[in-house]
């Protein structure tokens, strides 16, 4: 089913008001899984958590950035008429030496970065998906024809051309692709690491890193922990 994004927001009074936004509703909203994680989290701080923070000071232009504006489960048209990504936090930041860049916060506990691309690829997928995934992976700098994405999440795909066309909505030309682990030990750090390196990035935990892709918008894939924050 075709999800429309929606231009008009309403604020929160509480981090419970994610609740009826989550993909199963209150299934989704139990303490200790992602989505109750992050809301907790940020929410608290109104602002950029510390260790978020420090991520993004790890990469020159993102210094001393301030929150803007930030958006939970945002919906992100891909380009087509097909199923929206749903980012679990898109973050409005505002640079210390003028302008916009816009960050997809993806919030992660023991959860997996969905299925392998080769997967969605297998057996005789509709001439929409493969469509939409030859074009996402020319967007970002990867060889559709290459065979060199088939162990790659196609997750992190999708959530990765969000960010994209939303620092493009943004007229910004710097965008973050963050995932945001609640895992102590840093659970399915190896599938992000991988996703990174093809891109031309190379991953760190705790640091931003540059990925190599086309187009005008720069971009920074990064890993931070935020195990014990709430």
């Amino acid at each position: 089913m075709t999800t429309r994004p929606v231009n008009l927001h309403l604020p929160m009074k509480q981090p419970g008001d994610v609740i009826p936004h989550l993909g199963k509703g209150a299934r989704h909203w139990k303490a200790g899984y992602s989505a109750h994680a992050l809301a907790t989290h940020w929410w608290r701080h109104n602002a950029l958590p510390p260790d978020v923070r420090a991520v993004l000071d790890t990469a020159v232009p993102f210094r001393g950035a301030e929150l803007v504006d930030a958006f939970f489960e945002r919906d992100t048209r891909l380009g087509d008429d097909g199923r929206c990504s749903q980012t679990d936090l898109l973050a409005v930041l505002g640079l210390a030496g003028g302008g916009l860049a816009v960050m997809g916060v993806e919030a992660k506990v023991a959860e997996p970065f969905g299925p392998l691309i080769g997967d969605e690829l297998a057996g005789e997928p509709s001439a929409r998906k493969r469509e939409r995934i030859t074009r996402l992976a020319r967007m970002i700098g990867l060889d559709p024809d290459g065979g060199h994405m088939d162990d790659l999440r196609y997750q992190l795909l999708h959530r990765t051309a969000a960010a994209l066309f939303e620092a493009e909505r943004y007229r910004a030309n710097l965008a973050i692709m963050l995932v945001e682990t609640f895992s102590a030990d840093d659970a399915h750090w190896s599938d992000f690491a991988r996703f990174a390196r093809a891109i031309g990035a190379k991953p760190e935990k705790g640091r931003l890193c540059e990925a190599a892709i086309p187009g005008g918008t720069r971009l920074w894939l990064g890993w931070c922990n935020s195990a014990g924050a709430v």
